[in-house]
């Protein structure tokens, strides 16, 4: 046997082995590749719920900040129907109360004459 076939013989078992490597470790990465592959789809299951959830919490904060605009709008409405009620008796209290002063302050300053002039007279007759 001559170097040449020795040679030959190392080169062709030194293939052999690398190939036999090279299914190995490519086995090693296909079965690492398969378990990303299942994690990922477990991740995926996992996530549509939660963004379900998501998605339909959203949808009910969007109808209760609705509903709380509606009721915040109906509840100024109402204080505004309020305010314009409360002022509207208050210009009436007032054009009530302007209205019996000026009747009756000069009847009330009619009688205090009279009545002065009354007990001035019964002053002055006693007097006498």
């Amino acid at each position: 046997m001559d170097i040449i076939q020795i040679l030959t013989i190392v080169l062709i078992v030194s293939a052999s082995a690398l190939c036999i490597a090279l299914i190995y470790y490519l086995n090693k990465i296909v079965k690492s590749v398969q378990s990303i592959n299942k994690d990922m789809n477990e991740l995926s299951a996992n996530l549509k719920p939660l963004i379900q959830s998501a998605t339909e919490l959203s949808d009910h904060i969007y109808k209760i900040t609705s509903e709380a605009k509606d009721q915040l709008r109906i509840s100024r409405s109402i204080l505004s129907d309020f305010r314009e009620r409360a002022d509207k008796l208050l210009s009436i209290e007032n054009k009530i109360r302007s209205g019996v002063e000026d009747a009756v302050m000069p009847l009330f300053k009619n009688l205090n004459a009279v009545g002065k002039g009354v007990e001035t007279f019964w002053r002055s007759f006693k007097n006498k």
